[in-house]
């Protein structure tokens, strides 16, 4: 079976079209993509879709590839935007609430191994506080709108009467915090979940 002896051969053997490095991609990341893309989508059968969909535009861009940190990382971000897409597709098709009413009896039989759940558990914990860090940054009424509308669910409408206030002015809180908080959190979180947290 063939194995690269460093992360350079793997990048290296993308780029010249090497069809054993690409196959070695694919057995090795397949299984663990498609997990990870699922706990996005909620459907095996689309997170599947959606991993070799990425492999295939990795291998067909081969030649373009820009690869800054290792190929691992590379298709996990790759994955992950890519599930996130299939999302917003669904978002603006407004039919993103059926999805995941038809996936959930799916989901209930979906088990996560245990160390992986305490990985990312720490890793929520620490998006938490960088979270909390930012949005307590934020001035006294703006903060109070975000945590309202996008950590409590509320609707603009119930914002504005909770705050005593127009929902032309609380739209405006929310747009300035939403600001505030991409400029702030860009360095640390992952696009996805600066996407999660202020669409």
């Amino acid at each position: 079976m063939f194995t690269p002896n460093l992360p350079s051969d793997i990048v290296n053997g993308l780029l010249i079209g090497d069809e054993e490095t690409y196959i070695f991609l694919f057995r090795e990341y397949y299984v663990s993509l498609c997990a990870y893309s699922r706990r996005y989508v909620g459907r095996k059968d689309i997170a599947e879709e959606i991993v070799s969909d990425t492999f295939l535009k990795m291998w067909e861009n081969r030649k373009k590839l820009k690869i800054n940190t290792s190929v691992k990382a590379y298709l996990f971000h790759a994955v992950c935007n890519n599930s996130l897409n299939y999302l917003r597709k669904l978002k603006t098709e407004n039919s993103i609430e059926e999805y995941f009413r038809e996936t959930s009896s799916e989901n209930l039989s979906f088990e996560v191994p245990a160390e992986e759940i305490e990985e990312q558990s720490l890793i929520m914990e620490n998006i938490s506080q960088k979270i909390e860090e930012a949005v307590s940054q934020l001035p006294e009424q703006q903060q109070r709108a975000f945590r309202l509308k996008r950590l409590e669910g509320k609707k603009t409408k119930e914002v504005a009467e909770i705050m005593g206030l127009s929902v032309k002015t609380i739209e405006m809180h929310l747009s300035k915090a939403t600001l505030h908080l991409r400029q702030n959190l860009k360095d640390y979180l992952p696009s996805f979940l600066l996407f999660m947290l202020l669409k």
